[in-house]
This record gives C-alpha cells, structure tokens and sequence, in this order.
C-alpha cells in the first residue's frame, strides 16, 4: 500500500509538471492527482500557491480551490492527454476553468495567459 501512496504522488508531481505547458504557464503550484496508469486522467486538482504577477493571479485564483473543469473536460476524469492540450496554449489565449471553492461553491473563470 506504501509503494502505492509513493507511485500516485510521484505520478501526481510528473503530471503536474506536463501540465504546466511549455511556453507559456498558468501560474500555480498545485496537489495533483491522477487515476490509471497506461490512460491516466485527472481525479483531483487543487491549487496550493498562486504565483504573483501570474494569469492565475490575475483572473483571482486562489489557495485552496479546485479545478473542476478545463474548456469543458471535466475534472474527475479528463484525460492527462487532453488537460495537457487545453493548458498549452500561446500568450493571449484564453482558457475556460470552471473552479469549486472550499465552501462548494463554483465559479467560471476566463485566465489569460501571458509571458511573466
């Protein structure tokens, strides 16, 4: 059970980091996890830091919510693949997210996203 704990965080760091994008980033430091392993999908998103001056910042995420769904891919279940499409994205473009706030609340969002 321990070797499993170790392999869903593990997981969970590497796919944060594919999430992250290549050009352009969002701008949080998040808890990640993944479910599956050959077709792994998101099962959880919660942001753990949001960066200053960042898009994340900008369009008012905060600590502690979660991303429920990005352009429409719902989180449980939106394929790594596919978050990992949406979230790369060139400077100036818009990403949808569709976040739950602690209290269970949600709240669209519209990030633009911009070198920083």
């Amino acid at each position: 059970m321990q070797m499993f704990k170790l392999l869903v965080i593990s997981t969970s760091i590497i796919s944060f980091s594919i999430l992250a994008g290549d050009r352009v980033k969002l701008g949080v430091s998040a808890e990640v996890e993944i479910e599956g392993f050959f077709s792994p999908s998101l099962s959880s998103y919660t942001i753990q830091k949001v960066k200053p001056n960042s898009p994340a910042e900008n369009a008012g995420l905060v600590l502690g919510q979660k991303i429920i769904s990005i352009e429409d891919c719902k989180i449980p279940g939106c394929p790594v693949g596919e978050a990992k499409k949406l979230m790369r994205k060139e400077k100036g473009a818009i990403i949808n997210l569709l976040l739950e706030n602690p209290d269970g609340s949600e709240i669209p969002v519209k990030v633009t996203l911009n070198a920083w």
